[in-house]
């Protein structure tokens, strides 16, 4: 029986797949965290905050957090209702988020509503803030207008590995390769006050996105620095 990728069993056996390979990849080589004094230490606490991330450090951040993380459980994760998505959906659960499905395109506000309520109860949320589709690295607003409503930290993070393979996907998805260094980083954590409106707002875009750009290009020399 030839067995469609858009098959439900394709899709659950994709998501096993990416859990084993993550478990294979991350759990047996040495992990660290890296970054700014005061983004660890808020990371370290049990105030909730909205961990923000590129698309193409999905993976290694989705494990590395079960790690770094724990103290912030449960996260809620935001996910595309599409078929990439029940992957990423079904690979956050089985690693012990939680999650809400939607994305730009689909299903975002009430998404955004959803994660509004977990973030009040006292809970942590994460998106990738180019979206599900991109363009890639540019900051959309949706993790700001959640910081802005609910009074929540943005904390900006990426994954950096000694050992990968990067796709050639629109989001350069990168895959942690077994008997490599893995590292958790972490930057200063952003706030995004209720006056945040208009330009000021894309102040903010701007700001995040910069931060975003910066981890991104130190994850990408991270091991190959003296």
């Amino acid at each position: 029986m030839k067995l469609r990728l858009e098959h439900p069993a394709w899709r659950r056996l994709a998501a096993s797949l990416a859990r084993g390979l993550a478990r294979v990849s991350l759990g047996g080589t040495r992990s660290s965290l890296h970054g700014d004094p005061e983004g660890k230490a808020i990371l370290q606490s049990e105030g909730p905050v909205i961990f923000a991330l590129w698309h193409g450090h999905l993976l290694s951040c989705l494990y590395l957090g079960t790690i770094f993380c724990r103290s912030k459980f449960p996260i809620v994760v935001m996910a595309s209702p599409s078929r990439d998505g029940e992957i990423v959906s079904d690979l956050a659960l089985g690693l012990g988020y939680g999650v809400v499905p939607g994305s730009r395109h689909k299903g975002g506000f009430r998404a955004l509503q959803n994660l509004t309520t977990h973030l009040r109860q006292g809970e942590s949320a994460a998106l990738t803030a180019d979206g599900s589709r991109g363009p890639i690295h540019v900051a959309q607003k949706g993790v700001l207008y959640l910081s802005r409503e609910t009074d929540t930290p943005i904390l900006p993070v990426a994954a950096a590995s000694s050992r990968k393979i990067t796709l050639n996907t629109w989001d350069r998805f990168e895959v942690p390769l077994p008997l490599g260094q893995n590292t958790f980083l972490v930057d200063a954590p952003i706030r995004v006050g209720s006056r945040d409106r208009g330009a000021a707002l894309e102040k903010q875009r701007q700001h995040l996105e910069a931060r975003l750009n910066h981890l991104f290009r130190l994850s990408q020399d991270f091991f190959s620095q003296p």
